[in-house]
Protein backbone atom coordinates (compact mmCIF):
# COMPACT_ATOMS: atom_id res chain seq x y z
CA UNK A 1 0.00 0.00 0.00
CA UNK A 2 2.73 2.38 0.72
CA UNK A 3 4.56 1.85 -2.44
CA UNK A 4 1.24 2.01 -4.15
CA UNK A 5 0.61 5.52 -2.39
CA UNK A 6 4.11 6.57 -2.92
CA UNK A 7 3.49 6.30 -6.80
CA UNK A 8 0.12 7.83 -6.84
CA UNK A 9 1.53 10.90 -5.27
CA UNK A 10 4.44 10.90 -7.64
CA UNK A 11 1.69 11.33 -10.47
CA UNK A 12 0.08 13.73 -8.46
CA UNK A 13 3.40 16.39 -8.36
CA UNK A 14 4.40 15.61 -11.85
CA UNK A 15 1.17 16.64 -13.13
CA UNK A 16 1.07 19.47 -11.16
CA UNK A 17 4.34 20.47 -12.34
CA UNK A 18 3.68 20.12 -15.99
CA UNK A 19 0.72 22.31 -15.23
CA UNK A 20 2.89 24.96 -13.65
CA UNK A 21 5.07 24.53 -16.85
CA UNK A 22 2.57 25.06 -18.73
CA UNK A 23 1.61 28.40 -16.90
CA UNK A 24 4.72 29.77 -17.19
CA UNK A 25 4.70 29.36 -21.05
CA UNK A 26 0.96 30.41 -21.25
CA UNK A 27 1.25 33.66 -19.38
CA UNK A 28 2.84 36.65 -20.38
CA UNK A 29 4.69 37.85 -17.56
CA UNK A 30 8.12 39.24 -17.04
CA UNK A 31 11.46 37.40 -15.09
CA UNK A 32 9.50 38.57 -11.82
CA UNK A 33 6.33 37.08 -12.25
CA UNK A 34 7.22 33.74 -13.07
CA UNK A 35 9.56 33.14 -10.30
CA UNK A 36 6.09 34.10 -8.04
CA UNK A 37 4.44 31.87 -9.45
CA UNK A 38 6.85 29.17 -8.65
CA UNK A 39 6.91 30.57 -5.09
CA UNK A 40 3.42 30.10 -4.92
CA UNK A 41 3.28 26.61 -6.61
CA UNK A 42 5.87 25.24 -4.23
CA UNK A 43 4.33 26.24 -1.11
CA UNK A 44 0.72 24.66 -2.62
CA UNK A 45 2.60 21.32 -3.14
CA UNK A 46 4.32 21.78 0.33
CA UNK A 47 0.75 22.13 1.74
CA UNK A 48 -0.56 18.92 0.01
CA UNK A 49 2.10 17.44 1.47
CA UNK A 50 1.43 18.05 4.85
CA UNK A 51 -2.19 17.09 4.22
CA UNK A 52 -1.06 13.71 3.27
CA UNK A 53 1.66 13.00 5.35
CA UNK A 54 1.28 15.10 8.59
CA UNK A 55 3.10 18.27 9.73
CA UNK A 56 6.56 18.34 8.23
CA UNK A 57 9.52 18.12 10.97
CA UNK A 58 12.18 20.35 11.82
CA UNK A 59 14.58 19.73 9.07
CA UNK A 60 12.04 19.79 6.61
CA UNK A 61 10.39 22.69 7.48
CA UNK A 62 13.74 24.07 7.34
CA UNK A 63 14.45 22.81 3.67
CA UNK A 64 11.49 24.34 2.53
CA UNK A 65 11.95 27.59 4.21
CA UNK A 66 15.48 27.40 2.70
CA UNK A 67 14.26 26.54 -0.64
CA UNK A 68 11.12 29.53 -0.32
CA UNK A 69 14.61 32.13 0.68
CA UNK A 70 16.97 30.88 -2.08
CA UNK A 71 13.82 31.57 -4.26
CA UNK A 72 13.71 34.65 -3.01
CA UNK A 73 17.20 35.86 -3.47
CA UNK A 74 17.71 34.49 -6.42
CA UNK A 75 14.44 36.72 -7.52
CA UNK A 76 16.07 39.56 -5.90
CA UNK A 77 18.98 39.08 -8.05
CA UNK A 78 17.35 39.38 -11.33
CA UNK A 79 15.34 42.57 -10.37
CA UNK A 80 19.33 44.01 -9.32
CA UNK A 81 20.80 43.10 -12.40
CA UNK A 82 17.93 44.51 -14.68
CA UNK A 83 17.92 47.50 -12.85
CA UNK A 84 21.51 47.96 -13.10
CA UNK A 85 21.40 47.16 -17.15
CA UNK A 86 18.86 49.57 -17.45
CA UNK A 87 21.33 52.20 -15.80
CA UNK A 88 24.08 50.99 -17.65
CA UNK A 89 21.98 51.53 -21.03
CA UNK A 90 20.51 55.36 -19.83
CA UNK A 91 24.36 56.01 -18.75
CA UNK A 92 26.65 55.07 -21.28
CA UNK A 93 23.90 55.26 -24.79
CA UNK A 94 22.41 58.17 -24.00
CA UNK A 95 19.00 58.92 -26.26
CA UNK A 96 18.60 61.43 -29.10
CA UNK A 97 18.65 62.14 -32.84
CA UNK A 98 21.90 63.89 -32.06
CA UNK A 99 23.81 60.89 -30.77
CA UNK A 100 21.60 58.47 -33.38
CA UNK A 101 23.19 60.79 -36.13
CA UNK A 102 26.75 60.43 -35.22
CA UNK A 103 26.67 56.87 -34.08
CA UNK A 104 25.67 56.34 -37.76
CA UNK A 105 27.87 58.34 -39.06
CA UNK A 106 30.60 56.80 -37.49
CA UNK A 107 29.47 53.17 -38.39
CA UNK A 108 29.08 54.15 -42.60
CA UNK A 109 32.76 55.47 -41.73
CA UNK A 110 34.14 52.47 -40.46
CA UNK A 111 32.38 50.52 -42.92
CA UNK A 112 33.64 52.32 -45.84
CA UNK A 113 37.25 52.60 -45.03
CA UNK A 114 36.47 48.55 -44.06
CA UNK A 115 34.68 47.69 -47.31
CA UNK A 116 35.72 50.58 -49.93
CA UNK A 117 31.77 50.19 -51.34
CA UNK A 118 31.96 52.15 -54.93
CA UNK A 119 29.50 54.97 -55.84
CA UNK A 120 27.42 52.32 -57.86
CA UNK A 121 26.75 49.79 -54.77
CA UNK A 122 25.92 52.60 -52.69
CA UNK A 123 23.51 54.07 -55.34
CA UNK A 124 22.10 50.64 -55.53
CA UNK A 125 21.31 50.71 -51.81
CA UNK A 126 19.26 54.03 -51.75
CA UNK A 127 17.47 53.15 -54.83
CA UNK A 128 16.38 49.53 -53.26
CA UNK A 129 15.76 51.36 -49.91
CA UNK A 130 17.50 49.32 -48.23
CA UNK A 131 14.63 46.38 -48.12
CA UNK A 132 16.19 44.39 -51.57
CA UNK A 133 15.98 40.87 -50.93
CA UNK A 134 19.42 38.52 -50.98
CA UNK A 135 19.37 36.07 -53.25
CA UNK A 136 21.56 32.39 -52.86
CA UNK A 137 24.56 34.35 -54.81
CA UNK A 138 24.86 37.85 -53.27
CA UNK A 139 24.58 35.74 -50.01
CA UNK A 140 27.42 33.62 -51.43
CA UNK A 141 29.62 36.58 -52.21
CA UNK A 142 29.05 38.07 -49.32
CA UNK A 143 30.06 34.85 -47.03
CA UNK A 144 32.92 34.66 -49.76
CA UNK A 145 34.28 38.63 -48.70
CA UNK A 146 34.25 38.72 -45.34
CA UNK A 147 35.84 35.39 -44.78
CA UNK A 148 38.70 36.72 -47.65
CA UNK A 149 38.83 39.74 -45.94
CA UNK A 150 38.66 43.82 -47.18
CA UNK A 151 41.87 43.34 -49.69
CA UNK A 152 40.74 40.43 -51.96
CA UNK A 153 37.70 42.56 -52.15
CA UNK A 154 39.18 45.69 -53.42
CA UNK A 155 41.55 43.63 -55.58
CA UNK A 156 37.97 42.45 -57.17
CA UNK A 157 36.67 45.43 -57.21
CA UNK A 158 39.88 46.91 -59.13
CA UNK A 159 39.88 44.02 -61.57
CA UNK A 160 36.23 44.42 -62.26
CA UNK A 161 37.22 47.96 -63.05
CA UNK A 162 39.79 47.97 -65.30
CA UNK A 163 37.51 45.24 -67.24
CA UNK A 164 34.69 47.76 -67.38
CA UNK A 165 37.06 50.32 -68.79
CA UNK A 166 36.17 51.84 -71.89
CA UNK A 167 37.94 50.87 -75.03
CA UNK A 168 39.62 52.08 -78.08
CA UNK A 169 36.02 52.21 -79.68
CA UNK A 170 34.42 53.93 -76.46
CA UNK A 171 36.62 57.21 -76.26
CA UNK A 172 38.57 59.29 -78.62
CA UNK A 173 42.50 60.03 -78.21
CA UNK A 174 43.21 63.29 -78.41
CA UNK A 175 46.58 62.21 -79.60
CA UNK A 176 46.79 60.38 -82.69
CA UNK A 177 49.91 58.77 -82.48
CA UNK A 178 49.53 57.75 -79.32
CA UNK A 179 47.66 54.26 -78.06
CA UNK A 180 44.66 54.93 -75.50
CA UNK A 181 46.81 54.01 -72.73
CA UNK A 182 49.45 56.66 -73.75
CA UNK A 183 52.42 54.79 -73.38
CA UNK A 184 52.71 53.50 -77.08
CA UNK A 185 52.97 55.20 -80.19
CA UNK A 186 52.23 53.99 -83.78
CA UNK A 187 51.03 55.36 -87.30
CA UNK A 188 48.35 57.31 -87.96
CA UNK A 189 45.95 55.29 -90.22
CA UNK A 190 44.70 57.72 -93.27
CA UNK A 191 43.28 55.26 -95.20
CA UNK A 192 39.85 56.21 -94.57
CA UNK A 193 40.48 59.63 -95.72
CA UNK A 194 40.12 61.50 -99.02
CA UNK A 195 42.32 62.57 -101.44
CA UNK A 196 43.04 66.12 -101.64
CA UNK A 197 45.67 68.86 -102.86
CA UNK A 198 47.08 69.87 -99.84
CA UNK A 199 50.12 72.45 -99.45
CA UNK A 200 51.84 73.67 -96.28
CA UNK A 201 54.97 76.81 -96.17
CA UNK A 202 57.00 76.62 -93.60
CA UNK A 203 59.84 79.73 -92.46
CA UNK A 204 63.07 79.83 -90.88
CA UNK A 205 65.68 82.78 -90.61
CA UNK A 206 69.71 83.15 -90.11
CA UNK A 207 71.34 86.07 -88.43
CA UNK A 208 74.39 87.20 -89.92
CA UNK A 209 77.11 89.20 -87.25
CA UNK A 210 78.67 92.41 -89.62
CA UNK A 211 82.03 89.97 -90.43
CA UNK A 212 80.62 87.24 -92.09
CA UNK A 213 78.14 90.07 -94.44
CA UNK A 214 81.77 91.54 -95.00
CA UNK A 215 83.45 88.22 -95.75
CA UNK A 216 81.22 87.04 -98.28
CA UNK A 217 79.94 88.62 -101.87
CA UNK A 218 76.61 89.50 -102.39
CA UNK A 219 74.38 89.28 -104.96
CA UNK A 220 71.03 90.34 -105.70
CA UNK A 221 69.12 90.14 -108.94
CA UNK A 222 65.35 90.97 -110.33
CA UNK A 223 63.69 88.77 -112.62
CA UNK A 224 60.08 89.05 -114.08
CA UNK A 225 59.34 91.05 -110.50
CA UNK A 226 60.70 88.38 -108.65
CA UNK A 227 63.97 89.65 -106.28
CA UNK A 228 66.76 87.58 -105.56
CA UNK A 229 69.85 87.48 -103.11
CA UNK A 230 73.05 85.33 -103.06
CA UNK A 231 75.93 84.85 -100.90
CA UNK A 232 78.96 83.68 -102.91
CA UNK A 233 81.72 82.24 -100.53
CA UNK A 234 84.79 79.60 -101.12
CA UNK A 235 82.30 77.25 -101.05
CA UNK A 236 80.21 78.49 -103.74
CA UNK A 237 76.98 79.81 -103.83
CA UNK A 238 75.81 79.66 -100.32
CA UNK A 239 71.55 80.04 -100.57
CA UNK A 240 71.77 77.84 -104.10
CA UNK A 241 73.23 74.70 -102.13
CA UNK A 242 71.35 75.43 -98.71
CA UNK A 243 68.07 74.84 -101.17
CA UNK A 244 69.04 72.38 -102.22
CA UNK A 245 69.92 70.53 -98.73
CA UNK A 246 65.62 71.60 -98.16
CA UNK A 247 64.48 70.23 -101.06
CA UNK A 248 66.74 66.79 -100.29
CA UNK A 249 65.25 66.99 -96.92
CA UNK A 250 61.75 67.17 -97.52
CA UNK A 251 61.58 64.10 -99.59
CA UNK A 252 63.26 62.35 -96.51
CA UNK A 253 61.06 63.12 -94.07
CA UNK A 254 59.60 60.07 -92.99
CA UNK A 255 63.19 58.91 -92.89
CA UNK A 256 64.08 61.12 -89.81
CA UNK A 257 60.44 61.42 -88.22
CA UNK A 258 59.30 57.72 -87.69
CA UNK A 259 55.79 58.56 -87.39
CA UNK A 260 55.63 60.61 -90.62
CA UNK A 261 53.87 59.13 -93.60
CA UNK A 262 56.24 58.69 -97.05
CA UNK A 263 54.83 61.22 -99.53
CA UNK A 264 55.07 61.66 -102.91
CA UNK A 265 55.81 65.12 -103.13
CA UNK A 266 54.26 67.01 -105.86
CA UNK A 267 56.29 69.91 -105.61
CA UNK A 268 59.06 71.50 -103.33
CA UNK A 269 60.21 75.16 -103.71
CA UNK A 270 62.59 76.92 -101.39
CA UNK A 271 62.79 80.82 -101.39
CA UNK A 272 65.85 82.58 -99.68
CA UNK A 273 65.84 86.31 -99.23
CA UNK A 274 68.74 87.96 -97.94
CA UNK A 275 67.00 91.42 -96.03
CA UNK A 276 69.53 93.12 -94.05
CA UNK A 277 71.67 90.42 -92.06
CA UNK A 278 68.56 88.18 -92.03
CA UNK A 279 68.42 85.17 -94.50
CA UNK A 280 64.93 84.77 -94.58
CA UNK A 281 63.86 81.20 -95.62
CA UNK A 282 60.67 79.92 -96.53
CA UNK A 283 59.86 76.62 -97.57
CA UNK A 284 56.31 75.27 -99.65
CA UNK A 285 55.79 71.91 -99.67
CA UNK A 286 52.52 70.44 -102.47
CA UNK A 287 51.03 66.99 -102.28
CA UNK A 288 47.78 65.69 -103.72
CA UNK A 289 47.39 62.74 -100.99
CA UNK A 290 45.02 61.53 -97.71
CA UNK A 291 47.79 63.52 -95.77
CA UNK A 292 49.40 67.07 -95.03
CA UNK A 293 52.61 68.08 -95.93
CA UNK A 294 53.36 70.50 -92.65
CA UNK A 295 56.38 68.44 -91.67
CA UNK A 296 58.02 68.52 -94.79
CA UNK A 297 57.68 72.13 -95.20
CA UNK A 298 59.37 72.47 -91.82
CA UNK A 299 62.41 69.90 -92.68
CA UNK A 300 63.47 71.93 -95.70
CA UNK A 301 63.14 75.20 -94.10
CA UNK A 302 65.45 73.84 -91.22
CA UNK A 303 67.89 71.54 -93.14
CA UNK A 304 68.36 74.90 -95.80
CA UNK A 305 69.05 77.20 -92.23
CA UNK A 306 71.21 74.25 -91.00
CA UNK A 307 73.16 73.95 -94.32
CA UNK A 308 73.47 78.19 -94.60
CA UNK A 309 75.25 77.87 -91.13
CA UNK A 310 77.60 75.31 -91.81
CA UNK A 311 78.86 77.37 -95.23
CA UNK A 312 79.30 80.82 -92.87
CA UNK A 313 80.85 78.52 -89.65
CA UNK A 314 84.21 79.43 -90.69
CA UNK A 315 84.03 82.87 -90.24
CA UNK A 316 82.36 83.61 -87.30
CA UNK A 317 80.52 81.17 -84.71
CA UNK A 318 78.28 83.45 -83.45
CA UNK A 319 75.42 82.96 -86.67
CA UNK A 320 71.96 82.45 -85.28
CA UNK A 321 69.66 80.42 -86.41
CA UNK A 322 66.17 81.72 -85.38
CA UNK A 323 62.68 79.86 -84.76
CA UNK A 324 61.28 77.96 -87.31
CA UNK A 325 57.52 78.44 -87.62
CA UNK A 326 54.41 77.12 -89.82
CA UNK A 327 53.27 79.51 -92.14
CA UNK A 328 50.20 78.21 -93.43
CA UNK A 329 48.56 74.68 -94.68
CA UNK A 330 45.48 73.97 -96.69
CA UNK A 331 43.49 71.18 -97.69
CA UNK A 332 42.98 69.29 -95.02
CA UNK A 333 39.99 69.36 -92.76
CA UNK A 334 41.00 72.94 -91.31
CA UNK A 335 43.06 75.26 -93.03
CA UNK A 336 45.65 77.08 -91.18
CA UNK A 337 47.27 81.25 -91.85
CA UNK A 338 49.81 82.25 -89.40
Amino acid sequence: QLRKFSHTLSQHINTRCISTSRTWLDKDKDGTDLHSLYHQQMKEIDSERDDIFGPSSDDAASDSQDLSTLAKTYNDQINDTAQSTKTFNETTHPTGDLWDAEIREEAYEEREALFQFSEEEKSAWSNNGGMQQINASQMHILRQVMREGPSNHQQQQQQATSEAAPTSSDTEQPFSHLNHQGDGVSMVDVGHKAVTRRIATARSSVIFPPEVLSAFQLLTSQDKGHRSSEMIGPKGPIFETAKIAGIMAAKKTSDLIPLCHPLPLDRVNIDIQLIDNRAIIECECRVTHKTGVEMEALMGASVAALTIYDMVKAVSHRVEIGSTVLVGKSGGNSDFTA
